[in-house]
């Protein structure tokens, strides 16, 4: 899977309604951020989600990466 596909997936609308990005736990989401490089739309998505829940991305990505 390429960057384009990955980000289309990761954004993608379910059949409930929401946004893969939004049911993805945050360990899960660590791992596809730290496999991406810095300042990809990705990383981008990631950091947006964590911000629109209301915590630091950097914080919640450091507790949270293997």
């Amino acid at each position: 899977m390429n960057a384009r596909q990955s980000y289309e997936w990761l954004t993608a609308t379910m059949r409930n309604g929401r946004r893969r990005i939004e049911t993805l736990g945050c360990k899960r989401l660590a791992a596809i951020y730290y496999t991406n490089r810095p300042g990809s739309r990705i990383r981008k998505a990631i950091n947006a989600e964590a911000r629109r829940c209301g915590y630091t991305p950097s914080t919640i990505l450091a507790m949270n990466a293997e």
